[in-house]
This record gives structure tokens, C-alpha cells and sequence, in this order.
């Protein structure tokens, strides 16, 4: 890997802890099997793509046959943005690779909260740039998604690295022509870095 390398970062469970696995699931005192029945199947999808704001998001949590509705909103969100916080050791992990010579961007599937993440974890110490699905209306592992990249950071494929939780976004990556690290826990994570003098 040459130097001036894009490190490419998904966000949520590789950056940041995703709190809807537990921190939401515990709010909603319900199971992730349980809210998939009584969950509206794409109102997240839309909103994670521009499709929908806030509040329609949030009016259209839940089936519409389900009788169920998100009462508190404001409380809901907190739920999230309270939680938001980096996975362990990444923090770290990030301020160590601003000091080398490649750029650090984030690619995303993820809705306008992002900037409260970004906010909250003052994430431009770190990140160069942001392509996120709800700007770009793109989710990976759609291509454009990828080509959105691209074309925001002025790079070529094969001078990025992308780092992932999702085998499906990897997989898509690899089709794009960039060159991908799985991302399973900080720890590994650096080791693999270090294998390719990043690190």
C-alpha cells in the first residue's frame, strides 16, 4: 500500500458503537426478534437516504397495523445521541493515524444524526471528509454509494482502503476495485495496519 493511501471508515460498529442493538432495545424494553415484527420495514432506510426527514421517520417507526407509536420523541432520540459513543480503543486508534501520511475519510450508511455524532465525538479531528447515505442517497453495498466516494474525495479506487463491519460492503468494495480490511475489533485492526506500514 503506498503512501497518501484514503483510509476509508464505515461508522457504526466500526468507529462508533451502534446503540440500537442495546441501548434503544432496553428503552423500548423489547427484543431485536421482537420490534422486527412491529417495526415499519424501510421508514429507517428512508430516512438514512433523504427519502424522509426526522419526523416522518419517527411517525412511521412501527407497522401501521401495530397500534404502536414512538409518544416521546425527543426522549427517543436521546436514547440514541446520549449513547453514541467510539468503539473501544478507536479513539485512540484515529489520533494515532492523523499524524501519518494517508487521509481519513468516512463513508456511511447513516441519517442526518450523523452530525450529532460528529458533534458530540468532535469527529473532524480526525476525518478529512464525509460521504454519507443521506446526502448522497446511497446505501452500501450499492455501488454508487462507493462511486459517491470517489468522485467527493477526488481518488481512485485502488488508492483507498476500506474499513468495514459488513461483509456485504466488502465484498462490494472489492467489486469497486478499492482494497478492504473487515473490521472485526480495534485490536486487529491495528495489527493489519501495521502489516501494511500505515501503522
Amino acid at each position: 500500500m503506498s503512501q497518501g493511501t484514503l483510509l476509508t471508515f464505515d461508522l457504526m460498529d466500526t468507529v462508533v458503537v451502534d446503540p440500537f442493538y442495546r441501548e434503544v432495545m432496553s428503552y423500548l424494553q423489547t427484543t431485536l426478534a421482537e420490534l422486527a415484527q412491529v417495526k415499519h420495514p424501510t421508514s429507517w432506510l428512508e430516512f438514512e437516504t433523504g427519502k424522509a426527514d426526522e419526523k416522518d421517520f419517527l411517525s412511521r417507526f412501527y407497522r401501521e397495523n401495530t397500534g404502536l407509536q414512538i409518544t416521546q420523541a425527543e426522549q427517543f432520540k436521546q436514547v440514541f445521541f446520549n449513547a453514541y459513543r467510539f468503539v473501544d480503543g478507536m479513539e485512540e486508534l484515529l489520533a494515532q493515524l492523523c499524524v501519518g501520511d494517508s487521509r481519513l475519510w468516512v463513508l456511511s450508511n447513516y441519517s442526518p444524526w450523523f452530525e450529532v455524532i460528529r458533534d458530540r465525538l468532535s469527529l473532524d479531528r480526525f476525518f478529512t471528509g464525509y460521504c454519507l447515505s443521506y446526502q448522497t442517497g446511497y446505501r452500501k453495498p450499492d455501488p454508487r454509494a462507493y462511486q459517491a466516494l470517489f468522485q467527493q474525495a477526488s481518488c481512485l479506487p485502488e488508492d483507498c482502503l476500506l474499513i468495514d463491519d459488513r461483509t456485504c460492503n466488502i465484498e462490494a468494495g472489492l467489486q469497486e476495485g478499492m482494497n478492504c480490511l473487515y473490521f472485526e475489533d480495534t485490536a486487529s485492526l491495528r495489527e493489519a495496519l501495521r502489516k501494511r506500514n500505515i501503522l
